[in-house]
C-alpha cells in the first residue's frame, strides 16, 4: 500500500507543528495555514481543499483559549463546530479520512474516576460546548472520522506551561500553580507517534479516542516536575518548589474550567499493543532534548 498523503490543518501551532516536522520526512504532507483556510469561513473550505490531493486531513486548528471562546461565542462556533463540520463533509465525499482534534474540556470535571471515551461529556464554558459540537459534527458527518481527544499538551515549537514555570524559575523563586485542577499533560511528540500507528495500522477506528500519556498531574505537580527535571539538568532555577493555589484564586479568567478532566488512554494502548508511558518520563525527555541537545 503506497504511504498515504497528509493534509495538515493548524500547521503554525504546536500541535500542527509537531505534526509536520513527524510526518513531513517520511509522507507526502502539505499545509493550510490562516491565510488560506480561515475557520472562521466556513463557506471557504471547499475552495480551499479543491485543489489538495490528501488521503488523510489531520485538523489541528480551532480557537483554542477557553477565554477568548468565553467571550466570543459565535466566532468560538465557527471555528470549532461549523468548520469541521464542513471539512468531515468534504473528507466524506472524497473518501478520505479525518482525524480531528478535541479536548478534554468537553467533561464537566466532577469528581469521576478515569474518564473513558463512554463517559458521559458535560462542558462547563464555551470553548468546551463548541469543542463537542465540533466532534458531534464531524462525525455525523463522517462516520469513519476518527476523533482524538488530548490534554494539557507540551512539547517543542510552542511554549506551555513546564517551559513557562521554567523561564520563570530562572528569574524568581516565587512561584504559585493551580492544585485543585487534574488532568494527564500529554507530549505532542507522543501523539505524533500514536497518530502515525493508527492513520497506518488501524484504518477502520473511528469515534472518540483518548490520546494523552499516562499518569495524573496538577497545574502544581507538573510545575514541580519540570523544575526537578530541569534543576537535575544544570539549570540555575531559583527554586524548584511551587507555592500551591486553589483555581478558584485565578479571578482574571473569563471562562470556567473543569477539575478533574483525566482521561483514559486504555483503549489506546490496546489498540498500539503497548503501553502508554508516563507523562513524567514524556516531560523528561522533552526537556533533555531542548536543553541537553546533542
Amino acid at each position: 500500500m503506497p504511504a498515504p498523503r497528509i493534509l495538515i490543518l493548524g500547521a503554525t501551532g504546536g500541535l500542527g507543528r509537531a505534526l509536520q516536522s513527524h510526518f513531513s520526512p517520511r509522507f507526502q504532507t502539505s499545509t493550510l495555514g490562516r491565510a488560506e483556510l480561515d475557520f472562521e469561513k466556513p463557506d471557504t473550505v471547499s475552495a480551499a481543499l479543491a485543489g489538495r490531493d490528501f488521503d488523510v486531513l489531520l485538523n489541528a486548528a480551532g480557537m483554542t483559549s477557553p477565554d477568548v471562546c468565553e467571550v466570543e461565542p459565535q466566532r468560538a462556533f465557527l471555528a470549532n463546530a461549523v468548520t469541521p463540520q464542513v471539512l468531515a463533509e468534504c473528507c466524506q465525499k472524497r473518501g478520505a479520512r479525518m482525524v480531528h482534534f478535541s479536548t478534554d474540556y468537553v467533561f464537566s470535571g466532577e469528581p469521576h474516576d478515569v474518564l473513558t471515551e463512554q463517559d458521559e461529556t458535560l462542558p462547563v464554558n464555551v470553548y468546551g460546548r463548541t469543542k463537542l459540537a465540533g466532534e458531534q459534527a464531524v462525525l455525523q458527518a463522517s462516520p469513519r472520522a476518527l476523533v482524538a481527544r488530548v490534554s494539557w499538551l507540551f512539547g517543542h515549537f510552542k511554549a506551555s506551561h513546564p517551559d513557562n514555570i521554567i523561564q520563570k524559575a530562572l528569574q524568581t523563586d516565587d512561584l504559585a500553580a493551580v492544585v485543585d485542577k487534574v488532568s494527564a499533560p500529554t507530549s505532542n511528540a507522543d501523539i505524533c507517534r500514536w497518530v502515525e500507528q493508527l492513520i497506518i495500522s488501524h484504518p477502520d477506528v473511528s469515534g472518540p479516542l483518548h490520546l494523552c500519556n499516562s499518569g495524573i498531574a496538577s497545574w502544581h505537580s507538573w510545575a514541580e516536575a519540570a523544575l526537578e527535571i530541569a534543576h537535575r539538568l544544570g539549570l540555575p532555577v531559583k527554586t524548584t518548589r511551587v507555592q500551591p493555589i486553589p483555581l478558584a484564586s485565578l479571578t482574571q479568567l473569563k471562562a470556567p474550567r473543569p477539575l478533574m478532566t483525566l482521561m483514559s488512554n486504555q483503549k489506546l494502548g490496546g489498540l498500539l499493543g503497548a503501553e502508554i508511558r508516563s507523562w513524567y518520563d514524556a516531560l523528561e525527555e522533552y526537556l533533555v532534548e531542548k536543553y541537553q541537545p546533542k
